[in-house]
């Protein structure tokens, strides 16, 4: 078994193995030296009290438990070496296990590392798509450069981070540094920390720009007020000439009325939806927050938001089968890697979107598809690592496109 594994992970559990063989033996033995000193390793012992210096408290029946355990002779006596060939063996035997786990969705062939490629570019790229996204709506709700950068690394990290705490590191044994996967590969930090910075600096140019765009460009600056607000009639002439400034206008204010359907009024309604203090114009700064709101819920942010929830959840579940956790185990950590997002939404006091969209149920499917893929090329069906990559992600990105073209969300509320 040991021999499948890569050469450099094999020396390094060897060496363990023989480091912890020394220091189970020191350990149990220097910590029961209150025995006689005439005695030796094969007199017997008291469990009870060896457990007890080890700062294990045992009742009667558990004591009996152990002894049965240790006693390999069936002799009804434990001795002293009784008790470090156990600690040596359960040491051996993780250490071997370790070994194993190493070599799982290791690629033996170009196509294979092509996946394996794929798997690392999109756990950075989900992380850092994740990280703008939190970021941007942190910004929105209003938090400064220290706010935003704080959610954007806990929206990008913090699925990881919940998995790690949910189900351990991988390969603990064989790793020498603590911590979750951030800690350990501050990389990972790096790319959260670098693009929720990106996002907070470029994300209010890029509104400025659209806000200008729809103002000077498709109202146009001769039609506004001297105070710079729109009227009615250069409100309703811009509608007319362009399409896509009705549109973004409704798109804008669908949230706000909770209806799926604007299609319908006309220019003037619109006008007067905007227009909520009834002064017959509308100030700059109210369209330009209008136009803000437009871009908030476009399908660009949805489209990126998408992509990472996708990305992270393949990188997720390949993790968990990468641990050694059961088919059941690894599918649901797809979906709390995605906890990030909910995280995000609870700091910057948004409709949690597990909730009310479909990430639980779309990252869900995404990670069933890749533990059953799994599963049956485990039963020697011919299907590489990275068509079962492509199969769960083109799972996930088509439930969230089928949701955004439904206009609603996938699975009802239990009072619909």
């Amino acid at each position: 078994m040991l021999l499948l594994c890569r050469p450099s992970t094999t020396s390094v559990a060897k060496r363990y193995v023989l480091q912890n063989r020394s220091l189970a033996s020191t350990t149990i033995t220097s910590r029961s030296r209150q025995t006689p000193l005439n005695k030796t390793a094969e007199d017997p012992v008291d469990v009870g009290e060896i457990a007890q210096k080890l700062g294990v408290r045992l009742t009667g029946c558990e004591k009996e438990l152990l002894k049965k355990r240790l006693d390999i002779n069936k002799d009804s006596v434990v001795t002293q070496s009784d008790f470090t060939l156990a600690g040596q063996r359960a040491l051996e035997h993780r250490a071997a296990r370790e070994l194993c786990l190493q070599v799982i969705e290791e690629p033996t062939t170009p196509i294979a590392r092509i996946g394996k490629r794929m798997i690392r570019i999109m756990d950075s790229v989900g992380l850092g798509l994740f990280s703008a996204v939190g970021t941007q709506v942190a910004g929105d709700a209003g938090f400064n450069i220290v706010g935003c950068t704080l959610v954007g690394c806990i929206a990008g990290l913090g699925g990881r981070t919940i998995n790690n705490l949910l189900y351990g590191n991988s390969a603990p044994l064989l790793k020498q540094l603590p911590g979750v996967f951030w800690a350990r590969q501050p990389t990972y930090l790096a790319v959260t920390i670098g693009s929720s910075l990106a996002m907070f600096f470029a994300w209010p140019k890029y509104c400025d720009y659209m806000s200008a765009h729809y103002l000077e460009e498709i109202i146009g600056k001769d039609k506004l007020e001297e105070d710079g607000s729109v009227g009615e009639s250069a409100f309703v002439e811009a509608c007319e000439r362009s399409e896509e400034f009705v549109k973004t206008i409704q798109i804008a204010l669908l949230p706000k009325l909770k209806t799926k359907n604007l299609d319908g009024i006309a220019s003037k309604e619109l006008f007067r939806l905007i227009d909520l203090d009834g002064s017959g114009t509308i100030d700059a700064d109210e369209l330009k927050s209008l136009l803000e709101e437009r871009v908030r819920n476009s399908w660009e942010i949805y489209a990126l938001d998408t992509l990472a929830l996708a990305a992270i959840s393949v990188a997720g579940v390949h993790g968990a089968i990468g641990m050694g956790l059961s088919p059941l185990v690894s599918a649901v950590s797809g979906v709390t890697t995605s906890l990030g997002g909910v995280l995000r939404d609870i700091i910057c006091g948004r409709d949690i979107a597990a909730a009310s969209q479909s990430y639980a149920f779309a990252t869900g499917c995404g990670s069933a598809v890749y533990v059953m893929t799994r599963e049956l090329a485990l039963r020697g069906m011919p299907l590489l690592a990275i068509t079962r990559i492509a199969l769960s992600f083109g799972t996930t990105i088509s439930l969230r496109y089928w949701e955004f073209v439904k206009g609603e969300p996938l699975l009802s509320p239990m009072h619909a």
